[in-house]
This record gives C-alpha cells, structure tokens and sequence, in this order.
C-alpha cells in the first residue's frame, strides 16, 4: 500500500504586503492520531449483522441504512474480517477487527485546544450533562446567596464552613440559617436535584469490635451514613451515546501500528480504544449470546473511573470527595481539553459522621479506635460503590442498553470498565 501523502499546510496571509504565503511543509503542525479515509476498502458482503458499511467517506451519516438479515440464536457468532487503513502522513496505520460502522469526527489541532491563535476548524461537541435543564441553568448574581436571608448571613455561613470556626454576629442565626439551607436544598435551582439526575441516599456499614466475634457479618451493629449523592452510571451512558459528543466516539476499535522507513511494522499503543484490551474486550461482548431478532451493532462504553479527596480552598478544611468519569471512546487528547466538558460526576462520598465516637460508646461502651475508623473509611466507600452498581446496571453490563447514538445509528451499548484511578481508603 503506498503512503497517503503530507498535509498541505494552510495559507497565510503577510500583513506587510497582503501576499499569500504558503508555510513551508516542514513547519506544518500534524496531530499523531489524526485518522486516515477508509474510502479504499471496498464493502463487503460478510459484514457483522447490523453494521453499516461505508460507502463514502463523506455520506450522510443520518440517511437511512438497511439493516444486515437477522440470523437466529442458534448462528454462530458473527464473522469478523479484518480491515487496515492506508498508512498516514507518519506511517501510521490502523488494523480494525471489521469494517466500522462510522468514523468519528477527525482530530484536529483546533478541536483539541484552546489556544486563540487556532482559532476556527471544527469543534468538539459539548459533553451532555444529563439533561437540558441542567446545561441550560444560567446562574445569576441574585442566585448567589438565594439560600440565605440576606448576601451578609450567607457570607457569615461560608464562613463558618470554611473550618475557620463559628462566629457571632448581630442578628446572625446559625440555625435559622442551616434551615434556610435546608429548604433551599428542596428548590429545584439546586443543581443536585432529582430532576438533573442526582439522587442522595443513605448507606450501611457493619461495625466491628476488637476481640469480639459474631456468627454471621449480619449480626455485627450496623451504622448508617447518610448524605451520599449520586447519579446512576446507566442514565449517564444513555445521556451521553444519545448526545453530539458521541460522534467524537471510536464505536470500533482498533490496534495502531507504524510503518518504518525500513519497511516494519512496530505496534503504537497511543489511545485506549487502540489497546490491545479494547479490541479483546470487543470481541468478547460480540461473541454474547444474541437473542433472535438481535441485529444491532454492539459496542463498548470503555470507563474511566476516578476518586480523589479534593481540598475547595488554599485555607481551612474544606473538601470534597468526588467520583467522576471519562469515556475511553473518546480521544485523550479531547479528554484533557477542560472544556470539552469530557468528566461527569457520578457521586460524592460523605465524610463519617461526627458523632461517630458517640454512637460506637454507645453501642460498645468503650471509644472507637483509630483502626476501626480507617476499617469505617474503607467500608463507606464500598458501599457506596454497591449503591452505585445497581440492579440497572449488572443488567446494562450483561445484556448492553439499546442506544439511539448522536450519529443517528442504533447500537447496543456494553459497560466495561477499563481505569480506576483511586487512592488509599478506594483500595
């Protein structure tokens, strides 16, 4: 296969003369990852059930597509025929496990930063944010301190929360403030709303007791922790698949490899979807059992779980313990792009509570130690992850969620996870 040839850099304008000039080749920006055409690989007749075959590059990508024949459940699973790219301007080229459906929105240098002076090109779509009412709420300056009586209580509470210590003030209540907090919570114009996909529950963790044993993990006390808010992972994955964002998405992926001047053929692990844990894990969710009448193209949602205790200011102790997700679908190089809008928070871990102490005397009659508080932290967070591992979710994990993509084609969507970046308590 010959090489594609080198991209022809973009004309510049002098501001002396007003003289186009053309920058030399060898100053030319290139992104690695940029994607090569597939319009040389002719279709083909044994094509995964369900998939979309291109047949030009540039197509509309929301016409109307006839569906593979449906075969029965009893068929073996379906064929893959390999396909590989052209190699591109840096020798790159692609092998994908069968023809993909669709190609997702090409990198660009201007889609991938910020910088002003790469002002114009293509555009990355915003990241959904679960609903509309939520991406569209405009926070105004009266909305600031809604909460409160009046901007002078609110500033006292931020303050008192700060960790900075309680302070009196004339007129100033701290209970009547906590209640105003309390009913504000109930507004809809609080972003962790039921209506923007948020839920708060309250979870359990069994307390344990040095130097007592029970017959059964059920019968040690049991503590519960309220205060846990979060969003269901399935809902986030619907939100997001359904969204323009998800024309950015590798539905297919791929291994990566690069030509050298010599004529090799060395393997680039560069992006997640190139992995060779992807195209494994591909395979695997298309060798499921399909149930008759199941022609749909399937595909991954590769996720990327984070959790970090994260500090709000340089001063006092104020902080958050966050869950959040990326897509492995999508490229890093969008990932880390702040605002492409790429994380989505699934869940906030409350801290034990305060009384902690109190409560564990009163069980026990005797204080709770430093290793039954560490032994508390490790099991708030897994309960926390059972909370979040629903019933709706090992459902979606086994048998995928049907999807109307952004890029108009139906698919039947399989959770996997692929990164969990935690720290101690996590483990």
């Amino acid at each position: 296969m010959g090489r594609a040839p080198s991209p022809s850099p973009p004309p510049i304008v002098s501001q002396r003369s007003g003289r186009r000039i053309r920058m030399p080749a060898r100053f030319a920006d290139f992104l690695p990852g940029s994607a090569t055409h597939l319009a040389h690989m002719p279709p083909s007749t044994r094509q995964q059930r369900g998939h979309d075959v291109i047949t030009d590059q540039h197509a509309d990508q929301h016409a109307p597509r006839m569906p593979s024949p449906v075969q029965s459940e009893h068929d073996a699973p379906p064929l893959f025929i390999p396909f590989e790219t052209e190699p591109n301007a840096a020798g790159l080229y692609r092998v994908y496990p069968t023809r993909p459906s669709i190609l997702p929105i090409e990198n660009t240098l201007e889609s991938v930063t910020d910088a002003p002076t790469l002002a114009g090109g293509d555009r990355v779509p915003d990241s959904s944010r679960i609903t509309e009412g939520l991406s569209s709420k405009v926070i105004e300056q009266d909305d600031l301190y809604a909460a409160f009586s009046n901007p002078t209580s609110g500033l006292l509470m931020a303050y008192h929360y700060s960790g900075t210590g309680q302070h009196d003030a004339n007129s100033f209540s701290h209970t009547r403030e906590s209640k105003n907090i309390d009913a504000y919570l109930e507004k809809k114009s609080n972003p962790f709303h039921q209506e923007y996909g948020w839920r708060q529950s309250a979870v359990k963790i069994r307390l344990p007791k040095e130097g007592e044993k029970w017959d059964a993990e059920s019968e040690a006390p049991e503590l519960e922790i309220p205060g846990v808010h979060h969003r269901s992972i399935t809902d986030i994955i619907e939100s997001v698949f359904q969204d323009d964002v998800a024309t950015t998405f590798n539905m297919t992926p791929y291994r990566e490899f690069w030509k050298s001047p010599d004529g090799r053929d060395i393997e680039v692990f560069s992006e997640a979807y190139s992995s060779p844990e992807m195209v494994e894990t591909y395979a695997e969710i298309n060798n499921l059992p399909r149930e008759e009448g199941d022609d749909l193209e399937r595909t991954i949602a590769s996720l990327m779980f984070w959790s970090d205790a994260t500090h709000l200011a340089n001063f006092g102790d104020a902080s958050l313990w966050p869950f959040y997700l990326y897509f492995g679908n999508q490229s890093k190089y969008i990932r880390g792009k702040p605002t492409a809008s790429a994380c989505h928070h699934v869940a906030y871990i409350p801290t034990l509570p305060e009384d902690l102490q109190d409560q564990y005397r009163a069980i026990f009659g005797e204080p709770c130690t430093s290793q039954v508080y560490t032994h508390c932290k490790r099991e708030l967070m897994q309960a926390i992850w059972a909370l979040l591992l629903d019933e709706k979710f090992m459902h979606a994990y086994e048998y995928g969620i049907v999807i109307k993509c952004g890029d108009g084609i139906t698919r039947r969507v399989f959770p996997r996870f692929f990164t969990y970046s935690a720290d101690y308590p996590e483990k």
